[in-house]
């Protein structure tokens, strides 16, 4: 769903994230090109390998292609589940947009993530009339 699909207002209002969705390893092409990063260029600051930057770059590209199905312009709204205890890892937060990553709630529970929706979308409809 990250390409091709537009949901623009009321035809998308959650887009929900399940793991992440991360490229196959096994592919030689990836393979190839995560040799090559690891080879020619040095750790990150938090010492990843290149490659392994890379790779997550993959990664959470396709997440916030998905989440711009949902959310087409200034005033489009949806919310967002990302159902994967690695979101909340601070390197892949910082690969969210700054706009999603401020407003991010971590739940344990599913009761009070219901509650958050709700009053989310009871906030919009408010503001709407």
């Amino acid at each position: 769903m990250s390409e091709g699909i537009n949901f623009s207002d009321d035809l998308g209002r959650c887009v929900i994230m399940v793991g992440m969705p991360y490229p196959n390893i096994t592919s030689p092409e990836l393979q190839e090109k995560m040799q090559y990063l690891n080879s020619n260029f040095p750790k990150d600051e938090q010492g990843q390998l290149p490659g392994q930057v890379h790779y997550e770059n993959l990664c959470m590209k396709a997440v916030n292609q998905s989440i711009g199905r949902a959310i087409r312009h200034r005033n489009d709204y949806a919310t967002i589940l990302l159902l994967d205890k690695r979101y909340c890892k601070e390197s892949v937060r910082g690969k969210l947009p700054a706009w999603i990553a401020k407003d991010m709630q971590k739940m344990d529970k599913y009761g009070p993530s219901v509650a958050a929706i709700s009053k989310f979308f009871q906030g919009k409809r408010s503001t709407l009339q």
